[in-house]
């Protein structure tokens, strides 16, 4: 008798966690070269936003000096990108991060990018820092696109949701974002939380400017 009961109170909370309804959205703030998402009073994680420089391109005719573009928001990733999100609970409270989504807030034709030399490759990560999540943005060039919104799914290896952080033990989620068509596209990500009876999601960008990856047409051969 006790194990049924157990059984069904186990399952009761299951099905409580699953019927929370989505709410709460937040403001940014910028700290140096990143962008921290400050958090409502009822929201326990604070989300830490990163871009590193991949494969970049400058949006127009580039400009004769190196000092002209390297800091200018015409300088864009070209192809694909990847975003670090580290997610920390906030106080003393334990949450629940039980989705990640993507938010299209445009997906343009292309405009004409001159291409830019790489940067030099950053030392990798220890994978076991790492939650690897990958996203395709394949959203069609239209206003009346009826697609779902992309969904980042785990990579090879890696457990899918949810996931949970504590004030010792935050997570960081490394989200590689790939595009199959020609496009200018911006979007935001969604962190999804529960916590003590409440959900909410905390919406992380940069610097309160989209995440942008441009692809451009192919070249005409000659």
């Amino acid at each position: 008798m006790e194990k049924w009961v157990l059984t069904a109170v186990l399952a009761g909370a299951s099905a409580a966690v699953t019927g929370l309804v989505t709410r709460n959205f937040d403001k940014v703030i910028t700290r140096g070269g990143e962008a921290v998402l400050a958090r409502t009073p009822e929201d326990p994680i604070t989300v830490h936003a990163s871009q590193p420089p991949g494969t970049r391109g400058y949006v127009g005719p580039l400009p004769p000096t190196t000092e002209r573009w390297r800091d200018s928001a015409n300088v864009v990733q070209l192809y694909d990108s990847v975003v670090h999100l580290i997610v920390e609970a906030a106080g003393d409270r334990t949450a629940i991060i039980n989705k990640l989504d993507v938010r299209m807030e445009s997906c343009d034709a292309p405009p004409h990018v001159s291409h830019l030399a790489q940067p030099p490759s950053a030392e990798p990560m220890a994978p076991r820092q790492l939650r690897e999540f990958r996203v395709n943005l394949n959203v069609r060039l239209s206003a009346n696109a009826t697609e779902p919104a992309p969904s980042p799914r785990p990579a090879d290896g890696v457990p899918d949701f949810p996931y949970t952080v504590t004030p010792l033990a935050p997570d960081h989620f490394y989200i590689r974002v790939t595009t199959d068509e020609p496009g200018d596209f911006r979007w935001r990500i969604g962190a999804h939380w529960i916590c003590n009876g409440k959900s909410g999601v905390v919406v992380a960008d940069l610097r309160g400017q989209p995440f942008r990856v441009v692809h451009p047409e192919p070249r005409s051969r000659s």
